[in-house]
């Protein structure tokens, strides 16, 4: 092997690791780390999980400790199956998952592997990884906690990467790169970003379809197709643990149906509203290249604005310093949805993608500015005609909300496409003229942008009319929008004119590849630098111990679990609505939670009964939970008298045709007392005749979140109700009575179980959650994951056995000179018959 080949990429990887570490020096080198509300939130959810971990080995694959009861495998799970999972680690550096500077060098580390599949040399790699990684879109989710859309998102290069070799005639080795990087994107279990890349998969697939059509090139193409497709197969297969239980699962949530008519409508997903919540305005795209084109972001100070200065002085007794900050920034934003931080691509990868667009030829252009402009188009969602048909009609976009992650693709897209221009200006078999028109080209455009944002900006309709009656804060808003957008124009404008100047100099000769490409790397990264600090700056970062703390536990959470019974409910109210209040999951089996995807039929219950405004008329409701205390939003603990206990037999039931009818009846039920169960649930109690005799006992005798464990006493058949949530028990949950098979629980009072018990003494009735989804996704996940792995290791094997690694070094100083070979001097014409040849000019 020639390790001269070798150094380049070690010294690309030594740079590409300092950047991720200096920018997060305090959490590389002083483990402090961002308060990242979503991991805390997590924290919450897994609450209980974690204990069992500990005394198990394993995680249960239920939890109780959130919304009444969801299978855990959707908020932490310990799979076994998936082998690439070594692999994964080592890719972080052994660093914690949600460590930022092991997750942004993977995304630059990967997109360094992207670019490599494209031949660039390895300096223009690292240009387009650092502007991969160092992007404001990463830092908003790295604050907020989002840990597994990072690692997804930084995995997404390698994927593409495989596939682009697997097209380039490096069958096997593309084939396992892609089946090994799909297998660990979909291991950090973030399903969205998985689709997008699978959307920029199919868009090269077709521009390589059409590139076949056009050169005839159908074998290869189809031989390329069938190693990719085979290995995005694999990739799903290595996680088909994950993959299909949370599939089943997807069916009972708010992104699969209801049995409720007013959401027939909706189909199976999201309401359309819903879905396309936190998505990104048309004209709010151009913060792309003008950063703060739109407002600034969350985390943004405001301190120097008049508008901010005018509020903490003239009108400080009506708003309190501490909310000044947040309201000026309300005040400021321009944009539709309120995303996190603005957007931005930075001025120089703009630049030089509009450069690309134009000087680089063929498929990867094609491919990379029509998947750019998908992506973006997504980030609209329903401002945008096409996404009203994908969502309609292309499989599973009506699962996701929040299309603004698109635009973490889109990056990707202008990051490579940017590299790639900027390869195509040191390649020599590239006319000089031809990059001087390019350059003018992407000047112009960039310009044009630049001027129409210049024009266009201006602060929102909601905050003029909000300022409507105080003319000096109005004044004090437009003055400083303008000034922050006008500002950042020119400051974009400098930042395309230092580049187009570099590129200048060097299409004169006046200025070497190699100082070219990395002055763009430096003005670029620094550009990035400055706006992502505005998102994410040093005073923000914590002590690792305080920041990842369990939450103080209150006065009311002490109060609560001194009762000796620990398997109760709390809906409490005092640390926000159900559905953003993971808090309480720490400290008790709580009515709230927060994930995205909440069981349908719990929704359901929420929005008609457990609504704060409508909990008070509904406390028998909430007691069907076995909720038995509930938290006033002034932190007031309520015990609720209705509280069902741990299982109860009811007097009587009532069948009913519908769902709608079932969520009707219960306005007026005693859950206590009677039952109600929809008819297509209600088969297994026909013939059922109750005779209630209160001697009738059944209790709760050992609790898992996986297995509880009943005994009751009863004379004669019995319909006894559960306070846990129903879940379908062809989905996981199955019974036994006396260690024997019985026959599945029903759905009752729309979200609670209820079954048909026999009569007898001392029975000892199991619920437990036996998934065939996740034991038999466990098998099937090690054996293809070990093909995963044979692939890969065969394809490195076969390919570097019969050809090496490349030169690295594809930088040009100069155009290559086209020659031509002297003409074949052509003899005189022989002389007519019958003459002589003048003496001296005979033809020799």
């Amino acid at each position: 092997m020639d390790f001269k080949k070798i150094i380049p990429h070690l010294i690309a990887l030594g740079v590409l690791l300092v950047v991720a570490t200096a920018f997060f020096a305090p959490n590389a080198f002083s483990g402090k780390v961002l308060p990242q509300s979503d991991n805390v939130r997590a924290g919450g959810m897994s609450t209980e999980i974690h204990q069992y971990i500990k005394q198990d080995g394993h995680a249960p694959l239920w939890t109780n400790s959130a919304f009444g009861g969801m299978p855990s495998f959707q908020i932490y799970t310990t799979p076994q199956g998936n082998l690439t999972k070594p692999f994964l680690k080592t890719l972080f550096l052994w660093a914690d998952y949600t460590s930022l500077w092991a997750q942004v060098f993977v995304a630059m580390f990967c997109m360094y592997l992207l670019l490599g599949a494209f031949k660039t040399d390895w300096r223009v790699a690292i240009f387009g990884a650092v502007a991969y990684g160092i992007t404001t879109y990463n830092m908003d989710i790295l604050e907020a906690g989002h840990s597994t859309k990072m690692m997804a998102l930084a995995m997404t290069p390698g994927v593409l990467a495989g596939v682009i070799w697997a097209f380039n005639g490096r069958l096997l080795l593309g084939g396992g790169l892609t089946a090994l990087f799909l297998a660990m994107q979909i291991y950090a279990n973030h399903v969205q970003i998985t689709y997008y890349t699978l959307l920029l998969v199919g868009v090269y697939f077709l521009v390589q379809f059409i590139d076949a059509i056009r050169h005839q090139a159908f074998a290869s193409w189809g031989k390329a197709f069938a190693i990719s497709s085979l290995a995005i197969l694999l990739g799903f297969g290595s996680n088909l643990s994950k993959l299909w239980p949370t599939y089943e699962y997807g069916q009972e949530t708010i992104r699969g149906g209801s049995e409720l008519s007013s959401k027939a409508a909706q189909g199976n997903g999201l309401n359309k509203d819903y879905a396309f919540g936190y998505s990104y305005g048309v004209t709010e795209s151009f913060t792309l290249l003008v950063p703060h084109f739109a407002g600034g972001g969350a985390n943004e100070s405001y301190k120097n604005t008049s508008l901010y200065k005018t509020l903490t002085t003239k009108y400080r007794d009506q708003v309190p310093a501490e909310q000044a900050g947040r309201q000026v920034g309300g005040l400021m934003y321009s944009g539709a949805e309120g995303v996190g931080t603005a957007i931005y691509f930075g001025a120089i990868v703009c630049f030089l993608f509009l450069l690309g667009a134009v000087l680089v030829p063929g498929s990867p252009k094609w491919w990379l500015v029509s998947s750019a402009l998908l992506m973006v188009s997504i980030s609209w969602a329903g401002r945008f005609f096409l996404n009203h048909l994908f969502y309609d009609y292309l499989p599973m976009f009506n699962k996701f909300r929040a299309l603004s992650m698109a635009l973490g693709l889109g990056q990707l897209c202008f990051a490579a496409l940017a590299a790639l221009g900027l390869q195509k200006l040191v390649d020599p078999d590239i006319t000089v003229e031809r990059k001087r028109r390019a350059l003018g080209i992407a000047s112009a455009a960039t310009t044009l942008l630049l001027l129409m944002a210049w024009g266009m900006s201006g602060a929102s309709e909601q905050a003029l009319e909000a300022l409507a009656k105080t003319p000096d804060l109005l004044a004090n808003l437009r003055d400083d929008h303008a000034a922050w957008v006008r500002s950042d124009v020119l400051r974009s404008f400098g930042l395309v004119l230092i580049a187009a100047a570099l590129i200048w100099y060097y299409l004169q000769g006046s200025l070497k590849a190699g100082v070219l490409v990395g002055a763009l790397a430096f003005f670029a990264l620094a550009d990035q630098w400055m706006v992502c600090g505005r998102t994410i700056s040093s005073d923000m970062y914590q002590v690792k111990k305080s920041a990842l703390a369990t939450p103080p536990e209150a006065d009311y959470d002490k109060q609560i679990k001194a009762d000796p019974d620990p398997h109760y409910r709390v809906l409490d109210l005092a640390r926000g609505s159900l559905t953003g209040n993971a808090t309480s999951s720490y400290f008790h089996k709580s009515m709230s939670g927060y994930h995205a995807a909440k069981l349908q039929r719990y929704q359901e219950m929420i929005d008609s009964f457990l609504n704060p405004n409508m909990l008070a008329g509904n406390l028998p409701i909430a007691g069907m939970f076995n909720c038995k205390y509930i938290v006033s939003p002034k932190g007031e603990v309520i015990k609720n008298p209705n509280a069902s206990g741990h299982a109860w037999f009811v007097r009587h039931f009532d069948v009913v045709a519908t769902g709608d009818a079932e969520l009707q009846a219960l306005k007026k039920l005693n859950p206590k007392d009677s039952a109600v169960l929809e008819q297509s649930y209600a088969g297994p109690l026909q013939g059922l005749n109750i005779q209630y005799d209160s001697a009738n006992i059944i209790e709760l005798t050992k609790y898992h979140p996986d297995k509880m464990e009943y005994e009751y006493s009863a004379k004669t058949e019995q319909l006894a109700l559960f306070p846990e949530v129903y879940y379908p028990p062809a989905k996981g949950w199955k019974t036994y009575i006396n260690g024997q098979p019985a026959a599945d629980f029903m759905k009752a009072n729309y979200a609670i179980r209820a079954m048909r018990l026999p009569a007898g003494q001392n029975m000892k009735l199991e619920m437990r959650f036996e998934p065939r989804s996740w034991y038999v996704g466990e098998n099937l996940s090690f054996f293809a994951s070990a093909l995963t792995l044979l692939l890969f290791f065969g394809g490195l094997f076969w390919w570097f056995r019969g050809h090496g690694m490349e030169d690295p070094n594809r930088l040009s100083d100069v155009e290559r000179k086209v020659t031509t070979r002297p003409a074949r001097p052509v003899p005189p014409p022989p002389p007519a018959k019958g003459k002589v040849a003048p003496k001296g000019k005979r033809g020799g």
